[in-house]
């Protein structure tokens, strides 16, 4: 398996996005987006979306983000028809925007239709616990491929969200979840690895367990909401975020055919200081991650992660190893650079 590092991908993917004739500072902001999520562990929102990306720029279904076009604008919030405009770019620059808000109005919101995929949803959040705000990010998106509890069709998308605080010392808090039992990536890089599904993400038109992650790209089976067989709370929550997210941002709900495409969602910030001194509440969140930390393990349990620290240590993991990558997903990256004229740069195998 090729082991790059981060700064040879960084430099790699930003000057295929420049040679397809996207703008070099948005292809650098998506490509750092796709390489960070490499870095702390979440291949399937990583570079192995590169070569989707690059097809979509091409074939000028994935435009810049420009001028933007608001369809509705109170105060604290915007709706946004993003028009097919990166959606990495946008969503960044969406949770930018409902931090301003929150600092002038307690709250800010951001809901937006009609982009292209937004990568992972943990990378926003944080931009507003680092501007003292709780952040938060909801999506109807992915693809319809999750089945109701006690269902078998394909009704839901992974309709993920995501939520940062920020703390006294150390990265701030950050949850990053599907309400399906993965997200679609991670199928993708199962097929990639050629390895079968674990027998409780995946399921036929009989509920019977499924395998083989081909199943799941050929639209032939439906993922489990989370929890699986006892998902009742993941499906209860994949209705709310559809909901939320759908709802609110114009894209609809998911249905067929949903009213705009679906894959809505909404950033959300809440200025601390309307609420009590940002100083007093990050040493509550410390008191909170102390306490957790200090719990009694059970055997084997070497130490106890809040969330989001697991992400940090893997980064620290791969920024000094570089960034692990299967065999059949850097054929497709170098293949993608070779169509616009990029030379692959060299990697280790391991």
């Amino acid at each position: 398996m090729p082991t790059i590092s981060h700064d040879s991908l960084r430099e790699y993917g930003a000057a295929i996005f420049a040679a397809a004739g996207f703008p070099s500072d948005q292809g650098r902001d998506v490509t750092n987006h796709l390489v960070d999520s490499n870095l702390v562990g979440h291949d399937s929102h990583g570079i192995i979306r590169l070569p989707h990306y690059i097809s979509a720029v091409r074939e000028g279904t994935m435009e810049p983000v420009g001028d933007l076009k608001i369809v509705r604008e109170t105060p604290a919030s915007l709706v946004i028809d993003a028009q097919r405009m990166q959606g990495i770019v946008l969503a960044k620059k969406a949770m930018e925007m409902a931090v301003q808000r929150a600092k002038e109005h307690t709250f800010g919101a951001v809901a937006v239709h009609r982009s292209t995929h937004i990568g992972r949803l943990g990378a926003f959040p944080p931009i507003a616990a680092e501007q003292d705000c709780i952040g938060l990010l909801l999506l109807n998106g992915g693809g319809p491929f999750t089945a109701p509890f006690g269902g078998t069709g394909r009704r839901l998308p992974p309709n993920p969200l995501a939520f940062s605080a920020p703390r006294a010392e150390g990265p701030p808090l950050m949850l990053d979840l599907t309400t399906s039992m993965v997200a679609g990536g991670k199928v993708d890089v199962q097929r990639a690895r050629g390895l079968p599904t674990p027998d409780d993400w995946l399921i036929d038109a009989s509920g019977n367990p499924v395998t083989d992650p081909n199943l799941f790209l050929n639209g032939e089976v439906a993922m489990l909401p989370m929890g699986g067989s006892v998902g009742h709370k993941g499906y209860g929550l994949g209705m709310m975020v559809d909901a939320i997210a759908g709802g609110l941002s114009w894209a609809g709900c998911s249905a067929d055919p949903p009213t705009r495409g679906a894959s809505g969602w909404i950033a959300i910030a809440i200025r601390i200081e309307s609420f009590i001194d940002v100083d007093e509440y990050k040493q509550e969140i410390e008191r909170l991650v102390n306490w957790v930390h200090s719990s009694p393990r059970l055997p084997g349990v070497e130490r106890i992660y809040y969330p989001g620290e697991i992400e940090e240590e893997r980064r620290q993991q791969r920024l000094a190893d570089g960034i692990p990558i299967e065999e059949s997903t850097w054929n497709r990256i170098v293949e993608t650079g070779e169509a616009v004229g990029v030379p692959a740069p060299s990697a280790e195998t391991n």
